[in-house]
């Protein structure tokens, strides 16, 4: 039963990311919003949904179409950088723990989830 749920957590992974790409791509202000960004121009949207929604679209979709220990661990790599930056931004930006705690668990729920998909551990 255990081997059954983790090997369904990468998954579960990359449909929380193809949900975060699908709304960065198509409502970005939603997220925007949610993180006191304010976008000025076009273009700023642009790389909204280029970047937050696009990458993470396609990343999910790959993980899925190929699900491979390889591609989940790329993935898992990739979150945890993001939660790294995350207690980065902290000591160097001054973000708060409470305004961060949130995204922190989320990216390292995110990396944990793809790293049972590994092998790696």
């Amino acid at each position: 039963m255990m081997e059954a749920i983790i090997e369904w957590l990468p998954k579960i992974a990359s449909g929380i990311v193809l949900l975060i790409g699908l709304i960065c791509f198509f409502k970005p202000q939603i997220i925007m919003d949610s993180c006191g960004i304010k976008m000025t121009n076009n273009m700023a949207i642009s790389e909204v949904r280029g970047v937050f929604g696009g990458l993470n679209i396609g990343s999910a979709v790959a993980a899925l179409y190929f699900a491979d220990p390889t591609a989940y661990a790329v993935l898992a790599f990739a979150w945890t950088a993001v939660a790294a930056a995350r207690f980065y931004s902290m000591a160097v930006d001054g973000s708060t723990v409470k305004e961060s705690i949130a995204p922190i668990i989320l990216d390292s729920s995110v990396a944990i989830m793809y790293f049972t998909g590994t092998g790696l551990f």
